[in-house]
């Protein structure tokens, strides 16, 4: 296929280069025959193209011929540019010099030079167009007249969503309830993994997400991940995505012995799913490494996985149950999916001759889901029986046998793009990885770079024209996994590997990806874009070639340490840096004069070259988290191009002077107000083209409205996400009120956030009406407001008369007492939108899904909207309610009829118990320090019976929770520090889902509730009360997976654990009465055991039952009775010598060595050892420790020695050491003058 990308480029550059020529010529450039020649080659040349691509196939030399005219096409493209760049670079020259008596370019001393060299240039191009043009005559090729035929526009309605659209997949449902069933009933073991197998584009990831999406699945799970693991299988990166996965936030973690501990906290007493898609690995060790990792991060019964492969393999190498293979569908499910397809175009009927082609297509798909979906993608647009029948007869329905036969049929919606351009937009892709996200903004501005996206309209910009043809690349199904923003804004997507590897396959030749496992025979003689993706941080030796890096137009590089090789770039369109290495770019940057696209991410780079204002092409600049760069060069005004500049404020406080003049740029996150002149908030008014996301900083420095109306946000439309910030730390008077008035954005504003405003009232505009747009409010299309620190308001504005508005916080505002009915609706006649007929009546706040009131410490009375008759309805769609920190707040409303989850933090009984008193929906709640609450109020268990979380933290006065009757649906129940609490469930109940339950630092609580009503789904339960035995039903929760008993003061007896079989974590500490442990030998299961801190245990050795133990990896003993003399025996576990990874040893005043028998356990790699006040010194066999990575010694108060250096240099995998309570080895670890310092200096990470 890579012989297609021939003529789909030379086409594309020809036609754009037609036009640049045509440009060139009306300048006064002194060689306007020889542009004229120049473009006259290109017309004739493009005539024939037609014919050259309908003989290219079957013909080497019009290959050949192809091959030469792209080429030659590619040099006159630098050469049209440089003349481009020319004429910006000299209007930058006279503006800057103030010159502009005379308009003729050429009164510059270098012009003439300059002329003759791009005179000489053109004229060399002009002949080899020449004689490319005598070869086509040679060769016979045949011209055919040009038609400038209109594109078919695909409706945007049609923008269709491949994720997981369920009415798109079908023939599975069987396999779906299969491997359902099979992970509810793998609870027995320890990590089950299924693999789904099968070839590209069958659906395996498809399948996957509707597992993993079903409903009994999310039931059974308290954790689902997903991890698409594609070619590169590395342990440490799929546990970062783990942990991403799990915390909704990138990891800082470069440690991997970090990120486990993280995980193992993130899903302590957890039962999760796991999903690795698209595995590639065939190397047993890799997966065993990861497979041990993934089996120390949890170690509970009933943990799954699920593997998509292609490869029969993988599947053996990773299953504990057979492999499913996906099975190709029938013919009439391909037609289903097709059909679902083309019926979405309403405009085509489907004929009885259509269906019957439409069949008759359906069976070539060879039962591939993925070929039918994007053949129906492409059908829907297609209107006649004959654009069928071309189909249905097209000569690539040769084999369906391997994938280049399916590459050969996805071949088709590519063929049927309509345009070169749109061809080259979809190839293009093939430069990002497989599986990348591809934002939407950031693959356009890509595509404008590589000049793929000239204006055929005016009023239409590249931008437009890019976000139509990424529409119609989704649209006929070559994106999917599309994700949008809370808005609604589609903004990234994915290809399938399939289609990602028929984009490789189509651009071979002309798109390269260099990594880790390239030869250096590749062939490089015609490649311009490259991807690199490294690990090593070297400079991959094939690019040693100067000729192949003055070609390149794209380098998208990460990882790669490309040095001074970048000086070689003198073509290069689009430039993207990645890695840490990366630390500066070359100070001849500026010589880069093609550069359209220049982004850095990740990078050490301290400073820009000022060089990079020399960039006069340049259109996007994005700039992402290089943490050292503070600042952009000031004379960035020169890049007149620029369009795009993605940069964040949180490291660059400061943008350079004179920002307005850049009147291209959309793309601007964020600017912040100086008092010069060039800084002022005039600057951002000249930027009229601005869309997306624009925060202002520094608003104090605005001096009147007047001066805040030169920003013109009203005539803004493409802004739709406004922020406005003031220095929070100012004194005197201020004019925050007037300036905000001046800064009424537009109408089409979906998102609004105010910080640090001292005004006492909002502006008026938040009520004014837009007589342009038929008397609807100015923000009626506001999805966000978001206020914060405005302490200076005594009342909220008015806002429930946004009919769209979804989200609203109120942060810090410490003057409002009161939450007056205002804030629903004001007085002066003006009514909601959302108004029910002749009522009269208005619905308030009609679309809010969250509210967050937060940090209103004054605040005491929130009225309610129903007291005025004029309301009907107030929050009908309130699913969220969050109120933290408003401890004086006594009153609240209680209409919030779809409220499903509440959060409530430091609030009066009061309040708390009137927002409860009519909720019927509740699925969690959350209350911490609610003062005077005393009972938790019977109706709330009683009117929400879908109730499935509640959590209860530090209610000082409350003494009882005792509902009445079964809580049926309730899954999760924690309670912890409420100190009254003396009664917890004492009547009888049945909590058939309950699965866990956790008490702490309750003192008061006498009696722990009785199990006896717990089901069988009870997996993970903490005890802390103040009973003298626990309950006897404790035996019959089987299911329990982990049980924490710590804080008992009273306890005394544990009764029998034998029957836990399922128990792999057991915790015991804290018990100063406990006599005794109870029998363990039966918890075949267990892989952590901690008893420690229990003062009166007189325990001389660990339980000889322990030996029957044979999975225990964490072990924490020790802070027993002081009267003992010795550290309990360990001999009971000595079998777990080369298996035990963590060891804590607690301990005390008599214990002055460690417990020899440790020295046995040479597999341990975490070693804590604390409140051993007669140690002095580490034993030097701790060296034997060769697996050691991290030792923590705490309270320790006369060690003063470690081993001697030979035997820390022993601990060659140690990374971490932390001392702590330790003074006399503090003041010998002291860094660079400790006596012990030189024995620890080579550790990386040591705290001290």
């Amino acid at each position: 296929m890579a012989e297609t990308v021939l003529s789909v480029v030379a086409e594309e550059i020809l036609g754009k280069l037609i036009s640049l020529a045509t440009e060139q010529i009306s300048l006064a450039w002194g060689f306007k025959d020889e542009l004229t020649r120049l473009r006259d080659s290109l017309t004739t040349i493009q005539a024939v193209l037609a014919d050259a691509e309908r003989r290219l196939v079957r013909e080497e030399f019009v290959r050949l011929w192809l091959q030469r005219l792209k080429d030659v096409a590619y040099d006159a493209d630098d050469v049209l540019d440089e003349l481009a760049y020319e004429i910006l670079k000299r209007k930058v020259e006279i503006r800057n010099q103030m010159k502009r008596k005379v308009c003729f370019f050429f009164s510059f001393s270098n012009s003439i030079a300059f002329r003759c060299k791009m005179a000489n240039k053109v004229k060399a191009i002009a002949e080899s167009l020449k004689r490319i043009n005598d070869e086509a005559n040679q060769y016979g090729l045949t011209r055919v007249e040009l038609v400038n035929a209109n594109p078919k526009i695909i409706p945007s309605h049609r923008e269709t969503d491949s994720s997981l659209d369920h009415s798109e997949v079908v023939g599975r449902k069987d396999l779906v309830s299969e491997i359902v069933e099979l992970l509810l009933n793998a609870a027995k073991e320890r990590l089950s993994v299924i693999p789904i197998v099968g070839m590209a584009g069958l659906g395996k990831t498809t399948l996957a997400k509707l597992v993993y999406s079903h409903e009994l699945v999310k039931k059974h799970f308290d954790k689902t991940i997903w991890v698409c693991v594609s070619t590169e299988f590395e342990d440490k990166k799929i546990l970062e995505e783990i942990l991403e996965s799990l915390t909704c936030k990138s990891s800082p973690l470069k440690n991997k012995n970090t990120i486990l501990e993280c995980l193992q906290k993130e899903l302590q007493g957890q039962k999760y799913i796991l999903v690795l898609d698209d595995v590639w690995n065939e190397d047993l060790v890799k997966w065993e490494t990861l497979r041990s990792s993934l089996i120390g991060m949890n170690l509970n019964v009933g943990n799954s996985i699920i593997v998509t492969t292609r490869s029969d393999k993988v599947a053996e190498i990773m299953g504990t149950f057979p492999r499913r293979h996906l099975e190709k569908l029938s013919e009439d499910d391909c037609w289903s999916i097709m059909k679902k397809k083309v019926s979405l175009n309403e405009k085509i009927p489907l004929t009885p001759n259509l269906e019957a082609i439409g069949k008759d297509i359906a069976k070539k798909c060879g039962g591939v889901p993925l070929l039918a979906r994007v053949l129906g993608g492409m059908m829907y647009c297609k209107k006649e029986e004959s654009e069928w029948l071309a189909i249905q007869k097209s000569s690539v329905w040769n084999s369906l046998i391997d994938s280049n036969g399916i590459l050969s049929i996805l071949k088709l919606s590519f063929d049927h793009l309509y345009s070169p351009s749109l061809k080259r937009c979809f190839t293009y892709c093939a430069i990002f990885p497989k599986d990348y996200e591809m934002g939407k903004e950031e693959l356009v501005q890509h595509w404008m770079a590589e000049g793929f996206l000239q204006p055929t309209q005016e009023h239409f910009s590249p931008e437009d024209k890019g976000f139509k043809y990424f529409d119609i690349l989704l649209a006929n199904s070559l994106f999917q996994d599309i994700k949008r923003d809370d808005y609604g804004d589609l903004v990234s997507c994915k290809m399938h590997d399939l289609v990602h590897d028929l984009a490789l396959s189509i651009s071979k030749g002309e798109t390269l990806h260099l990594d880790d496992t390239v030869g250096n025979d590749t062939e490089l003689s015609h490649i311009r874009h490259l991807s690199l993706i490294c690990n090593d941080q070297t400079t991959p030796t094939i690019l040693q070639s100067r000729d192949v890096m003055g070609r390149l137009r794209t380098i998208y590089s990460i990882g790669a340490n490309l040095g001074d090789k970048l000086l070689e770039l003198k073509c290069v369109r689009s430039l993207s840096l990645s890695g840490e290495h990366v630390n500066q770019l070359p100070r001849s940057i500026g010589e880069f004069r093609h550069l359209r696209l220049l982004r850095i991410d990740y990078t050490d780079i301290k400073v820009l070259p000022n060089s990079v204002t020399k960039l006069y092409n340049l259109q996007t600049l994005i700039i992402k988290s290089c943490y050292l760069l503070k600042e952009l060069p000031n004379d960035l005004q020169n890049l007149t191009n620029l369009r795009h500049i993605d940069i964040e404020h949180w490291y660059i406080k400061q943008l350079p002077i004179n920002m307005g003049q850049l009147t291209c740029l959309q793309t601007l996150p964020f600017f912040v107000i100086g008092q010069d002149a060039g800084h002022r908030i005039e600057e951002v008014g000249c930027l009229s083209q601005l869309r997306g996301e624009l925060s202002i900083y520094n608003l104090e420095h605005v001096r009147d409205k007047e001066e805040a109306k030169t920003a013109n946000l009203v005539g803004k439309a493409g802004v739709q996400k406004l922020g406005f910030y003031w220095n929070r730390e100012r004194d005197g008077n201020n004019n925050d009120e007037d300036v905000l008035e001046g800064l009424q954005p537009h109408p089409s504003l979906k998102s609004l956030k105010i910080e640090n405003f001292k005004g006492e009232k909002f502006p008026s505009w938040i009520l004014a009406r837009d007589n342009s747009s038929g008397g609807l409010f100015v923000l009626d299309h506001l999805l966000e407001i978001r206020l914060e620190n405005c302490n200076m308001c005594n009342e909220l504005p008015t806002l429930g008369h946004l009919p769209r508005l979804k989200v609203l916080r109120i942060e810090r505002m410490d003057n409002v007492t009161c939450i007056e009915t205002e804030f629903y609706i004001n007085y002066s006649g003006e009514r909601s939108s959302n108004s029910g007929g002749g009522s009269g009546r208005n619905v308030v706040f009609p679309a809010l899904k969250t509210l967050v009131l937060k940090k209103l410490p004054n605040l005491v009375e929130w009225k309610d909207a129903m007291e005025l008759k004029t309301i009907e309805t107030v929050f009908p769609c309130l699913e969220e309610l969050t109120i933290t920190s408003c401890g004086q707040l006594t009153s609240a409303p209680y209409h919030f009829p779809s409220l499903k989850k509440l959060d409530i933090d430091e609030i009066k009984s009061t309040a708390f118990e009137r927002i409860i008193s009519k909720l019927t929906a509740l699925t969690s709640l959350k209350i911490d320090n609610i003062s005077e609450l005393v009972c938790l109020p019977e109706q709330l268990l009683q009117n929400n019976r879908s109730l499935m979380s509640i959590n209860i933290y530090n209610c000082s006065d409350l003494v009882s929770i005792s509902p009445h009757q079964d809580v049926t649906s309730l899954q999760s129940f924690t309670i912890s520090g409420c100190r009254k609490l003396s009664e917890l469930l004492k009547a009888p109940l049945t909590l058939p889902s309950l699965e866990t339950f956790e008490v702490s630092d309750c003192p008061n609580l006498r009696s722990f509730p009785s199990l006896q009503g717990a089901g069988s789904l009870l997996r993970s339960l903490a005890i802390s009360c103040g009973d003298e035995v626990l309950p006897t039903a404790l035996q019959s929760c089987t299911s329990l997976s982990s049980l924490i008993i710590k804080e008992c003061p009273n306890l005394i007896l544990i009764p029998e654990l034998r029957k836990l079989h399922s128990l792999t974590v057991l915790k015991i500490c804290d018990c100063p009465n406990l006599k005794s442990i109870p029998d363990l030998g039966e918890l075949h299961s267990l892989t952590h055991l901690r008893i420690f801190r229990c003062q009166t245990l007189k325990l001389t050795c660990l339980p000889k039952e322990l030996e029957c133990v044979t999975r225990l990896k964490s072990l924490a003993i020790g802070g027993f009775c002081e009267e003992l003399d010795a550290f309990p025996s360990l001999s009971s576990i000595q079998h777990l010598h080369t298996s035990l990874e963590l060891l804590s040893l607690f301990g005390w005043a008599k214990l002055n060595s460690l417990p020899d028998e440790i020295q046995h356990f040479t597999s341990l790699k975490y070693l804590y050892i604390f409140n051993f006040d007669g140690l002095e010194a580490l034993p030097e066999w701790l060296c034997d420790f060769s697996s050691l990575q991290t030792l923590f010694l705490r309270s320790c108060k006369n060690l003063m020695y470690l081993p001697t250096s030979q035997a820390m240099q022993r601990l060659t995998k140690l990374r971490s050491l932390e001392i702590y309570s330790c003074p006399k080895l503090k003041e010998r670890c002291a860094r660079g003058s400790g006596a012990e310092w030189s024995k620890i200096a080579h550790i990386p990470y040591v705290e001290v």
